[in-house]
């Protein structure tokens, strides 16, 4: 979208050009091959006055934009994740999506590629942590989304840095809790809890699958979602700490982030609402 046209009388903002926003963002060429970023759902030449954005898509959350009047739900999570054969109004997601397309309401997913982008989901944890010195998974140069696309490197989805001083890992779970706004009862702590931390890695969202590439890279700390007891028993074996702080622990900040980064290139033009639906499935006890 030509930022010379992004004025409030100046031009109609169509969904078409709030895709090209986001994908100046956070490009979908950066998503992994199993994802499903993109405009899932698109009346593309439809005008935008009001956007919401959120984590992902419920019955609450189809409800509040149908009461808001918005013209566009941007979401991490993909509402359609797999090829669609058919529409039942018997299937709850099946529901959403043909709700939503009555209702005139386009859908874009920004999943990975707002996991791995420069600013994005792991960037956010890393800044609330304030880690310095933040590369990626290989100790590389977290670099442009361009670049990211150029060399397809998988330890682009996670982040390595380090805090100003040690901490002991018992120590460090009461600060991630006050920095993540968590309760650590909604954490599960892997490892030794006298452990002196430094370096940590991090990958939100459910990134056990790097809990080895965290190791290899001098991750004496690693703090993602969705563990399981063999991933977790693996870590230990390894030698690593992990702070399990969960899907929604890690990524719900994802709303605010894109409301600030699209307020920031299209003023004025539209209303970004931060969806008031809170998606944490996991009661606190």
């Amino acid at each position: 979208m030509d930022s010379s046209k992004n004025t409030k009388n100046d031009s109609v903002i169509t969904v078409a050009d709030i895709v090209e926003t986001i994908e100046a963002l956070a490009p979908c060429g950066l998503q992994e091959e199993w994802d499903n970023s993109g405009l899932l759902i698109g009346f593309q030449k439809k005008p935008v006055r009001k956007l919401l954005a959120c984590l992902e898509i419920d019955h609450e959350v189809v409800g509040e934009a149908k009461a808001l009047g918005v013209d566009i739900i941007v979401t991490h999570h993909p509402l359609i994740f797999h090829g669609v054969k058919k529409l039942n109004d018997g299937d709850y997601k099946d529901r959403l999506v043909m709700e939503l397309i009555r209702s005139g309401i386009s859908v874009y997913s920004c999943h990975t590629p707002f996991d791995k982008v420069k600013g994005g989901n792991n960037d956010i944890i890393m800044e609330r942590m304030e880690l310095s010195a933040v590369r990626n998974l290989k100790g590389q140069e977290v670099a442009s989304a361009e670049k990211m696309m150029a060399r397809k490197e998988a330890a682009d989805i996670g982040r390595i840095g380090v805090l100003k001083e040690p901490m002991l890992y018992k120590d460090l779970i009461s600060f991630a809790a006050a920095q993540l706004d968590m309760s650590i009862r909604q954490f599960h702590a892997i490892g030794p809890l006298d452990r002196e931390i430094k370096a940590i890695g991090v990958c939100t969202g459910a990134g056990a699958d790097l809990i080895e590439m965290a190791a290899t890279a001098g991750c004496e700390l690693f703090i993602t979602g969705d563990v399981k007891y063999h991933e977790a028993r693996d870590a230990v074996l390894s030698g690593m700490c992990v702070l399990d702080a969960g899907h929604y622990g890690t990524e719900k900040f994802f709303a605010a982030a894109m409301k600030e980064k699209l307020g920031k290139k299209l003023g004025d033009t539209v209303e970004i609402i931060e969806s008031k639906i809170d998606l944490e499935p996991f009661a606190v006890l």
